[in-house]
């Protein structure tokens, strides 16, 4: 059973996760202490103690839900054949990673997730490469005949969409600077 089945079948366990976040985002992971964790969501330490044996296990369950949810964001967006091959992909690529935009604790979050490969290990490229091939999926199911041909492939186009959405969620100024950029390149894909 996945963390996010698990967190959706306790409430108490959801409610842990969603304020270890904030706790996280606003510390870091060597600042926040269990205690803290606890005090935040209104548990006694030893309750905390009970869900996670270790700050660790907690970070990690609470790191998993997070892609989780942005995964299944941006699997929602794609599956909504109601808008076109353009709107889908900048609805799915902001759900994936514009999150990380909106606000400070966002934006400190984003950089605790790019910084946590110790805790984490592979967990964040886990999910960069599933994202990724959820992207192609897509592309090469769903792409109109002006974006693909033989010599510009659904991996061509995943490689750039994707690499060139990193770099803007780091580098965009706001949400809407980062849907902007890549309606924009979209636009240049099609010729």
């Amino acid at each position: 059973m996945s963390t996010v089945e698990m967190a959706t079948q306790n409430p108490k366990r959801t409610a842990v996760l969603k304020t270890a976040v904030t706790v996280f985002a606003r510390y870091g992971f060597q600042k926040t202490s269990m205690e803290a964790v606890a005090r935040a969501a209104g548990i006694s330490r030893p309750g905390l103690y009970l869900m996670f044996p270790n700050k660790e296990e907690l970070y990690r369950a609470t790191m998993h839900g997070v892609l989780e949810r942005a995964q299944q964001a941006m699997d929602t967006c794609f599956a909504d054949r109601s808008t076109s091959f353009d709107d889908r992909l900048v609805a799915g690529l902001d759900a994936l990673m514009g999150p990380y935009l909106d606000t400070q604790m966002a934006r400190d979050l984003n950089e605790l997730l790019e910084a946590s490969e110790p805790q984490l290990g592979s967990m964040l490229h886990d999910y960069q490469k599933r994202a990724q091939a959820t992207l192609r999926a897509h592309v090469a199911a769903t792409a109109p005949n002006d974006v693909l041909d033989h010599e510009r492939t659904a991996d061509d186009v995943t490689d750039l969409l994707f690499s060139a959405a990193l770099t803007w969620k780091s580098t965009s100024a706001s949400r809407d600077a980062f849907r902007d950029r890549i309606r924009r390149a979209l636009r240049l894909l099609h010729h």
